[in-house]
């Protein structure tokens, strides 16, 4: 059974759908990085907008503090997954002298470990949202679900972006980005 488009089988086929895999994260992280700095964007706009207004008419507007807070969150939670994927997120420097075995056993027990740890945030995320739809952020109008859903949609691509990292840690571990001030270590 053909598994490229090219009607190849086999070893090619694999990299094939790895290559496809790596260009839909790849567009995803993109996009994720956009929206971070949308978000971040927003929160500097809010607070220098609530600065002025606070200042030049000595009125502070109601809704600032609640857009400002809601654009913390999913700026927060949007950057953990860009780390996680480049590779800063979690490093421990103890092991980089020890045997590749070690280092690969002890870097495949932390990705366990923060892939349960982002499933499980998701998993209550999701289940917090129906409350969280209930609720409203009464400046803006809105459900407060729109703030609470940046933990699911954060942890989720979190959770991806780690499997992704420990698969290639095996698979083709030269493609697991070191940081740079680790280089020249």
């Amino acid at each position: 059974m053909p598994t490229s488009p090219d009607g190849a089988d086999g070893g090619a086929g694999v990299q094939w759908q790895s290559n496809i895999v790596r260009k839909v994260l790849d567009a995803v992280e993109k996009v994720v990085m956009v929206a971070a700095v949308i978000s971040l964007g927003v929160i500097v706009l809010t607070v220098v907008w609530q600065v002025v207004a606070r200042y030049v008419t000595s009125q502070s507007t109601a809704w600032a503090p609640e857009l400002s807070q809601t654009a913390f969150v999913w700026t927060a939670l949007l950057a953990i997954p860009l780390g996680v994927r480049s590779g800063r997120h979690m490093l421990v420097d103890i092991w980089r002298s020890r045997p590749e075995r070690l280092q690969k056993t002890m870097f495949t027990v932390a990705s366990l470990v923060v892939l349960v740890i982002c499933g499980t945030l998701v998993v209550h995320g999701v289940e917090m949202l129906g409350t969280s739809f209930q609720r409203s952020l009464p400046s803006l109008g809105i459900s407060s679900g729109w703030q609470m859903l940046a933990v699911p949609v954060g942890f989720g691509l979190s959770f991806l972006f780690q499997l992704e990292v420990l698969v290639r840690r095996f698979v083709a571990p030269r493609t697991v980005e070191v940081d740079p001030a680790e280089q020249a270590l």
